[in-house]
């Protein structure tokens, strides 16, 4: 019995954020600025240091805008400092015919040099799809 309550009280714990530095998307909003031919839409991207700690200056990262896999689109993203948010925008466009017909969108974080275990302590939050 002393044992399922303990499972219990683990369970709703909030996980603390890493040790050290923990870039993830926390954010993605998708707006349709101009219905022409095609129609054109700008997607926010909101990226989050989660860490405890400032990721360490001359680190090289970006996010990519991904569909099927394959990085569309991708933008640097500067070293971030505990719990400071970088926002980062794509431009797409999408025949009118498909305004009707979800939109998925998928933001992947990406560093490309420096010490993981330091500027990245965490990778399960570094994409995030959502559907509009």
């Amino acid at each position: 019995m002393i044992a399922l309550f303990a499972a219990a009280a683990l369970a709703v714990t909030p996980v603390p954020p890493c040790a050290a530095a923990d870039p993830a998307v926390s954010d993605i909003t998708v707006k349709l600025v101009k219905k022409r031919t095609p129609d054109h839409y700008v997607i926010t991207a909101k990226i989050t240091n989660l860490g405890a700690l400032a990721q360490v200056p001359g680190i090289v990262q970006h996010a990519e805008l991904v569909q099927d896999g394959k990085a569309l689109l991708q933008q640097d993203v500067p070293a971030l400092g505990a719990g400071i948010t970088y926002v980062l925008g794509f431009a797409i466009d999408r025949a009118p015919a498909l305004r009707k017909t979800p939109l998925p969108v998928t933001v992947r974080f990406v560093l490309t040099r420096g010490d993981a275990a330091r500027n990245n302590c965490n990778t399960t939050d570094d994409i995030l799809t959502k559907s509009f």
